[in-house]
């Protein structure tokens, strides 16, 4: 499989997870189909890693009352998907945008971790710090911490 690059990460997420094309058209100022086909110069990965995936679909969806497993499904499987199969430059900003903010709070760590596929938990608990949590969050990811 060709490595990802960045201008394919905005069809790749509205394909994987159609939830995002409101943020999409926000951000771009175009409707989804068109901003995501053609030059998608528009975006600065970062910016759209963070303000369209982390902030307008992950976290809300981490955070709701009742939780739509099928969304955080195809939120994982997108990150996984670049996490493994992207340029580094991509991975990394992934990383920073999309899995290092779940350490900010205890309740969007404990909502994402059991969802996460195998290379976005290792890289999720190889740089966390269990002995910085709550005994109450290390109860509830003790079936996945070391």
């Amino acid at each position: 499989m060709p490595k990802i690059g960045r201008r394919q990460i905005p069809g790749l997420l509205l394909r994987m997870v159609p939830e995002s094309r409101a943020g999409i058209e926000k951000m771009s100022g175009l409707p989804a189909e068109r901003a995501v086909t053609g030059n998608v110069e528009w975006f600065d990965l970062y910016d759209f890693l963070r303000e369209v995936v982390f902030w307008g679909v992950v976290r809300p969806a981490l955070q709701a009352r009742e939780q739509d497993a099928g969304l955080l499904s195809r939120c994982a499987e997108f990150t996984e998907t670049l996490l493994l199969n992207s340029t580094e430059s991509v991975s990394a900003a992934v990383y920073f945008q999309l899995v290092e903010p779940l350490y900010g709070g205890e309740e969007l760590l404990t909502a994402a971790v059991p969802l996460m596929r195998p290379e976005t938990l290792r890289i999720t608990l190889g740089e966390l710090d269990p002995d910085r949590l709550s005994a109450q969050t290390r109860a509830e990811l003790a079936d996945f911490l070391p």
